[in-house]
């Protein structure tokens, strides 16, 4: 049975008794479908199935904007799962960690970029750590930046803890990486040549 998108259901709900939680998440206790309704109307809210399997079934008043926000969660979690067929490994270490292990933690991400997998990297921070998570992951990024860029990008997922996803390039983004490189090396030369030039009118 392939499984309904997730948004409002209208008015069509197929069971007498529902469990209702209301848009702040809390519950509401079993009540009637009819009084279920009542409230979406008095409230201007949508309906969602949340778990049809419960007994009752649990629904959920939601606003509009609330139902939105989900869907776009739930196609972010989507388009991060792995494919069937597609590898996925998963590296995990603290914000502390020794300049020499991180390096070691690096190669072993270009091994495995190389080999066409996702890499899933969870950092930890300490608590009495200051450490700028996010300039932590682009550094990890930057070494591997040649062949790998983000497919989810760092997030804060529980309190310390930061994850991203990393992926190999395709080759129309691995085209387009080079000529942007090649176009920064010849700016970079353009403008030793300009400074070269002008100290040479300076003397």
């Amino acid at each position: 049975k392939r499984k309904a998108a997730f948004g409002s259901v209208g008015r069509r709900i197929p069971y007498r008794i529902l469990h209702v939680i209301n848009q702040d998440g809390e519950s509401l206790g079993n009540m009637h479908r009819a009084e279920a309704l009542k409230l979406m109307d008095q409230h201007d809210l949508k309906l969602v199935l949340l778990r049809e399997n419960a007994e009752p079934p649990v629904y959920r008043l939601m606003t509009g904007q609330q139902i939105h926000e989900e869907q776009l969660k739930r196609a972010e979690k989507k388009k991060t799962s792995p494919n069937p067929g597609m590898v996925q490994k998963e590296l995990s270490f603290s914000s502390a960690i020794a300049k020499n292990d991180l390096e070691t933690k690096t190669k072993q991400i270009a091994q495995w970029i190389e080999k066409k997998y996702r890499v899933k990297v969870t950092i930890r921070q300490p608590k009495d750590s200051n450490t700028d998570m996010l300039t932590l992951f682009d550094q990890i990024l930057e070494t591997v930046s040649e062949k790998a860029t983000y497919l989810s990008k760092p997030k804060v997922t529980r309190e310390g803890v930061s994850t991203c996803i990393l992926r190999h390039m395709s080759d129309k983004e691995l085209k387009a990486y080079q000529k942007m490189e090649k176009q920064k090396n010849s700016t970079v030369k353009n403008d030793e040549n300009e400074d070269l030039k002008s100290s040479e009118l300076h003397q």
